[in-house]
């Protein structure tokens, strides 16, 4: 699909993004072992682009994929992070057991797909959304909470084989799911784990400003903070979906308190005032005096694994200005990334679009670009689209 080298409008940016992902959904019928998530934030924006452009023909795209995902859930309620080409009520016992035992089976990948399921199902005829509404809660009420530790943390299922729960800090894509929950169903119990979640990271603060980070990889430690762009967007999103659907006013303002700090102590300073884009070559915390502690930028995948997921961070930072703070010096930035996300050719350098030349990560790059896009439209249409 050719790249228009033209500053474009929120409104041709979305359709352009939408019809790229379009394209390349066909593709899926045929791959096997791909990450679920690599799909679920394109599924996410072309959802958006059905309401915000009028284009239901869009939100026919996601159904066949949203069915093969829910096809795939396990008897209790659980999901791989991965396709595996195979009907959950196919398996025998015996492949169950030893998907137990080796496969990836985590709460973090699986969170941010449940959230898009749930986005899905408001936007679904009356069948598919009481099936997709019916796999989300099996996994909300009988997998997650088998991860639930006493502190209100959440460890991240089983990755590898591996049974993991101590706490970990990127399972917060859980909070997001719950709050969508709630959203949908009016059912308070689930926001409320989102809540727990969400108090026990605002209390692992480190004073430099920016959240401890509690890994389980290759062992629990949390003696090391969030600092890379990846990291950072499924922190931020986690809280802030928390905090628009709490209604606990000492939640929210202890939200609002880390949120602010956040914002003041490290993430202002990684976006120079003469740039139009986040300084792609501060990934870390270099910046930022931080002691003996780790930094989760030194332990990334790789460039486009996080600059992927970067697409996404303003449309978060609209939600801190429209719904906790109006500040100039961050809509400042909001306006740049979002006119930068709207101008396709500058948007490829970080893998919108880019399927010749990062298949890995283009599709999901697209997505979360698409999420930030939509905010320029209407800054409430992430939330919108989970309510009736």
């Amino acid at each position: 699909m050719k790249i228009r080298y033209e500053q474009l409008t929120p409104h041709e940016a979305l359709e352009t993004y939408c019809d790229w992902i379009v394209s390349q959904l066909p593709q899926y019928d045929h791959l096997l072992g791909y990450s679920w998530y690599r799909l679920f934030y394109a599924l996410r924006t072309l959802l958006l682009g059905a309401k915000l452009l009028n284009r239901p023909d869009y939100a026919q795209w996601t159904w066949r994929q949203m069915d093969r995902y829910i096809g795939e859930q396990l008897p209790n309620g659980a999901f791989t992070a991965n396709h595996r080409g195979r009907l959950g009520e196919e398996m025998t016992q015996e492949e169950i057991e030893e998907l137990l035992r080796t496969g990836n089976i985590n709460l973090a990948d699986n969170g941010s797909n449940i959230h898009g399921l749930l986005q899905g199902a408001f936007a679904a005829d009356p069948e598919r959304r009481a099936r997709y509404l019916a796999a989300a809660r099996k996994w909300l009420d009988c997998w997650v909470p088998l991860w639930a530790l006493p502190d209100g943390s959440y460890g991240n299922g089983i990755w590898q084989g591996q049974k993991l729960n101590a706490p970990y800090s990127m399972a917060i894509n859980v909070c997001s799911a719950f709050a969508a929950c709630t959203l949908f169903t009016g059912e308070e119990r689930y926001i409320r784990n989102a809540e727990r979640f969400a108090m026990f990271q605002c209390d692992h603060w480190h004073p430099c400003g920016v959240p401890i980070r509690f890994t389980v990889y290759p062992q629990p430690d949390h003696h090391n903070l969030v600092g890379d762009y990846s990291r950072i967007y499924y922190m931020l999103e986690g809280l802030i979906w928390t905090h628009y659907v709490t209604k606990d006013s000492a939640v929210k303002e202890r939200i609002e308190e880390r949120l602010t700090q956040w914002i003041e102590k490290d993430l202002l300073k990684r976006w120079p005032e003469n740039r139009e884009w986040f300084n792609m070559c501060r990934c870390n915390l270099d910046h930022i005096e931080h002691g003996d502690y780790g930094d989760s930028g030194d332990d990334i995948v790789g460039f486009f694994w996080q600059a992927a997921k970067c697409c996404g961070i303003p449309h978060l930072f609209a939600y801190y200005l429209n719904h906790i703070e109006d500040r100039a010096d961050l809509r400042r930035c909001v306006e740049k990334g979002q006119k930068f996300l709207c101008h396709p050719l500058k948007a490829h350098i970080l893998a919108v679009m880019a399927d010749e030349s990062e298949p890995s990560f283009c599709l999901q790059a697209t997505g979360f670009a698409g999420l930030t896009v939509a905010s320029a439209i209407d800054p409430e249409s992430i939330f919108d689209a989970y309510k009736f």
